[in-house]
């Protein structure tokens, strides 16, 4: 029976089979398959149920043990969904509470926004990457690498979802937050970003630094990231603080047209200046809410890549984000053209998920004239390209999208915190709204 077994590990190393496939596979019957599979006891992870049953291999080369999966809901109490299983070559089976399972070839997507990334994963994977045995370097990381962070670090993370005893006992633990004060908010943030720091090149290379923060606000305690300037009186850094505050500017224009947009509020102190942009995956101070980046939806659902308008309508196709979600993906796509905003990748735009698929958009953020930014050199560009129309927007959308790049303008116009040097800018940012409505008035 051992040839049996070490035949069927071979099979199954390669992912997930059937029975008469492993019949097929190896040239034996079916008795003799279930018996070699029964004696492999918890090696074999099987997935589905009656005739869709299929057999995989457990995989222990990882080091991944069998993960226990919480969501916390907007109470903040938890529940168990689950238990991920790291199962060969390079995938997973998640075995929920009510029996069934569910197999990946990677990383669930459901995890996908969870994995550190961006400025702040750059800064985590530097700092703790030597005492978890992981690469210093970010972009050196795989799903294995994400998970073990997750399982030591993940009590705080995107969404509302803990992996493992740690994250869990942690939560359990974590005492409700004191919010900065608002009298306290310049001193601590100009501490915070000392202890969070610049990643050397970050800003040049178009990467605003930030942090997370519980703060008052006048609606009460709220959780917040934190972008920032550095704390040097040169030109990039100049031009950070003048987007900072045009980010500001727009998602206050588009929350007062009453579209979904991030809370933002502007704090300058020391030549430093702070944008505190509201999580909207955190509710008071203990409850969470799922959220998922398009990127993530557009991985597992339709493989569409392209714009926001083009990802979007293939995820309503298939039922999975609303078609009122894919108006305001439209709108924000249309916004963010007019105004610069050359920044618009799958990422930096997300859904909320508290009642399952339909999924609706997540309020705005990240948009801010990104043309402006610093490159990699350090150039301060100063000019934005062409607007190109996508025939998919409609021309209604457009429309709305010049009035609110007129009102953003406008805001910009009679601001007071920018700098003498963002004077050509607010000229191109001008031309280009103007040249772009010449070009509205002509859509039918």
């Amino acid at each position: 029976m051992s040839q049996y077994a070490d035949a069927i590990r071979i099979q199954l190393s390669r992912g997930p089979l059937s029975a008469q496939q492993l019949i097929v596979n190896i040239g034996v019957s079916q008795p003799t398959i279930s018996r070699a599979l029964t004696r492999l006891g918890g090696e074999i992870v099987r997935i589905g149920a009656a005739r869709s049953i299929q057999y995989t291999l457990r995989d222990n080369a990882r080091g991944l043990s069998d993960i226990p999966i919480y969501r916390v809901d907007a109470e903040g109490l938890l529940r168990e969904l689950g238990t991920l299983i790291p199962v060969r070559p390079e995938g997973f089976v998640m075995r929920q509470e009510d029996g069934v399972t569910l197999h990946s070839d990677g990383l669930p997507w459901w995890l996908f926004d969870m994995r550190p990334q961006g400025y702040l994963g750059r800064t985590y994977a530097a700092r703790h990457g030597a005492e978890l045995g992981l690469p210093a370097r970010l972009k050196d990381w795989n799903d294995t690498h994400a998970l073990r962070a997750l399982l030591v670090h993940g009590h705080d993370v995107v969404g509302n979802l803990l992996l493992g005893e740690i994250a869990k006992d942690r939560f359990l633990a974590a005492p409700v937050p004191d919010p900065i004060l608002e009298g306290q908010k310049a001193a601590e943030y100009v501490r915070l970003a000392a202890v969070h720091g610049e990643i050397p090149g970050s800003s040049a290379g178009g990467e605003q630094p930030k942090f997370t923060a519980y703060v008052m606000t006048p609606d009460g305690p709220r959780y917040v990231i934190v972008k920032f300037s550095e704390l040097m009186d040169e030109s990039v850094s100049e031009r950070w603080r003048d987007l900072l505050l045009a980010e500001h500017l727009a998602l206050e224009t588009l929350r007062e047209a009453n579209i979904p947009a991030a809370k933002t509020r502007i704090v300058d102190h020391g030549g430093q200046r702070f944008l505190e942009v509201e999580r909207f995956d955190r509710i008071d101070s203990l409850g969470r809410c799922a959220l998922h980046s398009l990127a993530a939806l557009d991985a597992e659902f339709a493989g569409a890549e392209g714009d926001w308008p083009v990802m979007a309508r293939r995820l309503a196709v298939g039922g999975h984000i609303s078609q009122e979600a894919v108006d305001c993906a439209d709108l924000l796509w249309a916004f963010g053209t007019l105004i610069g905003n050359s920044d618009m990748h799958s990422g930096n735009l997300s859904f909320v998920s508290e009642h399952g698929r339909p999924y609706c958009i997540a309020p705005a953020y990240d948009m801010t004239p990104m043309a402006f930014a610093p490159n990699t050199g350090g150039r301060l560009p100063e000019t934005i390209p062409e607007a190109t129309f996508r025939v998919n927007v409609p021309n209604e959308t457009w429309r709305r999208a010049e009035d609110l790049a007129r009102a953003f303008l406008a805001r910009v116009m009679v601001a007071t915190g920018f700098s003498r040097r963002f004077d050509p800018c607010i000229a191109a940012l001008k031309q280009h709204i103007a040249t772009a409505s010449a070009k509205i008035e002509r859509l039918g």
